[in-house]
């Protein structure tokens, strides 16, 4: 959002020195702020930041709403509540903002404070991205891949490109690798597997685990062991828990002691959450893949401890996902396990699809 400065109030000058929040409306009126800078003084200043930023956003600042929104829904410094999260994003997205548009989206799509839909999120990012928003673009492209329907897959494919050549946000990179997947598997164009080497090679380098990840098996698959174990590496230690969780399940289920090194070691990563159920996962996939490295009931079971989540902690549970998004994981990981060259099935009704 474009926005004027913010010029940044030092603590000698700070209007938060008395123990009374003065009314902030006067103020919030006279500023221009970018969530970048709102998150800087919560990151500066939280104590006050907080009170601030709840203010400004009940006054009508919209990327105040956009911050305080997020703060409740990832229970950051206040108590967690997705129900008020997303009356937030909803607020800031009647004003006519386009990520609070793209984060009601979200909200439908994930469950986070509403009963998740998957047309009402599509309908979200739609108005999103004919509005030009990045992210909005990619979550429409993978809400309708998700839909299965092969005639969404030229208009997500021509979103995934434009997003993919339009810069190096986070929104970019996840792009370029679903460019590459395309370019790879042939769904809208034929299979250009130069192209789709040089969308994973360019994300990957810039960062993104999944292209990482992606790359290292056309590597492996090809013979190039040390470059797809550097990959491997990467993209395990830059990653979150949900990754390490479809990842670890693929290589776990490998014979070579180096791919479940891999795998062992995205589970040792999970499990210093400290939750018991990673813990006790970690420990016996440790055993498994030590002790009983050829059988199939091993490989089963390696694969069970990797995908499935803790069920014994309600406050850790994902949030809901319908049937096509598990399908859509499903077919992602059956077309890794083909570079990989093991057939690979998920039932995980939890687990989110990437491209």
């Amino acid at each position: 959002m474009q926005a004027r400065s913010f010029n940044k109030i030092s603590d000698r000058q700070s209007p938060f020195a008395s123990t009374v929040l003065p009314k902030p409306q006067l103020h919030i009126q006279a500023r221009r702020v970018t969530e970048t800078q709102l998150r800087d003084l919560l990151r500066e200043n939280p104590q006050d930041a907080v009170r601030w930023i709840e203010a400004a956003a009940e006054a009508d600042l919209v990327p105040a709403q956009l911050v305080w929104g997020q703060m409740l829904l990832d229970g950051k410094r206040v108590p967690r509540n997705p129900q008020a999260a997303f009356t937030w994003f909803e607020r800031a997205a009647l004003s006519g903002d386009l990520e609070g548009r793209n984060m009601v989206g979200r909200c439908y799509e994930q469950g986070w404070g509403v009963e998740p839909n998957s047309q009402l999120a599509i309908e979200n990012f739609e108005a999103a991205a004919l509005a030009g928003h990045l992210w909005g673009q990619v979550n429409l492209a993978q809400m309708l891949m998700r839909r299965g329907n092969p005639a969404d897959r030229p208009r997500c494919f021509e979103l995934f490109r434009a997003a993919a050549e339009g810069g190096t946000a986070k929104a970019n990179l996840k792009a370029m690798n679903s460019l590459a997947r395309f370019l790879e598997e042939g769904w809208a164009t034929p299979v250009d597997q130069t192209g789709a080497l040089y969308w994973y090679r360019r994300a990957a380098e810039l960062g993104d685990h999944w292209a990482q990840f992606n790359l290292a098996t056309i590597l492996h698959a090809t013979g190039d062991l040390g470059a797809a174990d550097v990959l491997l590496e990467q993209s395990i230690a830059r990653s979150d828990d949900g990754f390490r969780r479809r990842v670890a399940a693929l290589l776990l289920a490998r014979s070579e002691p180096a791919l479940r090194r891999h795998g062992l070691e995205a589970l040792r990563r999970v499990s210093l959450s400290g939750r018991p159920a990673d813990v006790k996962a970690y420990a016996e996939a440790a055993k498994y893949a030590v002790s009983s490295s050829e059988t199939d009931d091993a490989t089963d079971r390696l694969q069970h401890l990797a995908v499935e989540e803790p069920a014994s902690d309600a406050a850790y549970q994902p949030a809901s996902a319908d049937r096509s998004i598990t399908s859509s994981l499903a077919f992602y990981l059956s077309a890794i396990s083909r570079r990989l060259g093991k057939p690979f099935h998920i039932n995980s009704s939890s687990s989110e699809g990437a491209l």
